[in-house]
């Protein structure tokens, strides 16, 4: 039988959609082409494939395996058609991107800016890091994340270290707070961090019980906008990334975490993440020392205010 190896595209696309109508609107190609194209490569690989299953198309055991070899393959193919000399101002189709909540304005919205002026026919989707993310990663292709450690991760994702998050104490700017001791910290209520994806509690909460202070985290959120505004409007102390200090106008005062807590919570772990297939890629690089570059100047832009 003769091999076409153009219905291996297909296939990863129906793995990643699991639908017949996106693949088709994603190859741009019609619907009846999909179904002509998938019945070949049943004929092909002498297996289903895919079955149907409320309305999705689950894939068979082979056909899980066979994904999980062929983008390598495809990317080999590409690459004996690519320029040598890599370019961002040459790249287009599209992209997505995962990042913390506590990360998307002061680290994503620069990084997509840039990226979407030197690569104007390029598309980028940006999504909060959330619990699906790492699994988007590994069947999504062109897919890279920016998350926070520890995270469970496989052997089919890639994990590089880039410069560590650091937290900071924020209140309005008349608030009563007199200094950062825990004492006067714990007399107010306290607002934290949510980070979906994150396999710990926040280590607010994870120092509090560690101490045993008589004391609950009155609020949690995963979004920095609405943390904010509580704490314009209301006595809470919100706990949150350095990296946000740029958002912060000069309605609100930032202190140091409280000795007791500042060893342990004050630095958390990031890497940037993405298929194990995409460890080398140009692209991958290039984002990579982007963000780096990005996550060192906002904690040492910081610094001269934290110690003022």
């Amino acid at each position: 039988m003769t091999k076409d190896y153009n219905l291996l595209k297909l296939l990863v696309t129906l793995y990643e959609t699991r639908q017949t109508v996106a693949t088709a609107r994603k190859l741009n190609i019609s619907q009846p082409t999909v179904s002509v194209m998938l019945k070949k490569l049943r004929e092909q690989f002498s297996d289903e494939l895919f079955v149907r299953h409320n309305n999705l198309l689950e894939p068979t055991q082979k056909c899980t395996s066979l994904v999980s070899k062929i983008p390598t393959l495809l990317d080999q193919l590409d690459a004996l058609y690519t320029d040598e000399t890599w370019s961002i101002d040459k790249q287009r189709g599209e992209v997505t991107l995962y990042f913390p909540t506590t990360l998307m304005a002061p680290i994503a919205a620069p990084l997509v800016a840039k990226l979407t002026q030197l690569a104007p026919e390029m598309t980028v989707t940006c999504h909060p890091w959330n619990d699906h993310s790492l699994n988007s990663l590994e069947q999504t292709r062109n897919a890279w994340g920016v998350g926070y450690l520890p995270m469970d991760t496989n052997k089919n994702v890639s994990e590089k270290p880039l410069p560590d998050d650091q937290f900071i104490l924020v209140t309005r700017k008349d608030h009563p707070l007199s200094d950062n001791s825990l004492s006067n910290v714990l007399t107010y209520p306290i607002c934290v961090s949510v980070i979906p994806g994150y396999i710990e509690a926040s280590k607010v909460e994870m120092l509090i019980k560690k101490y045993k202070i008589e004391k609950s985290v009155s609020v949690r959120s995963s979004d920095t906008s609405m943390m904010i505004e509580l704490i314009r409007q209301s006595d809470t102390v919100g706990v949150m990334s350095i990296k946000n200090m740029q958002l912060l106008q000069d309605t609100f005062k930032t202190y140091p975490l409280p000795s007791e807590l500042y060893q342990d919570t004050f630095r958390r772990q990031c890497s940037l993440f993405c298929h194990l297939r995409d460890r080398h890629h140009p692209f991958t690089l290039w984002l990579y020392s982007e963000v780096e570059q990005l996550m060192s100047q906002t904690s040492s832009a910081a610094k001269p205010i934290l110690n003022s």
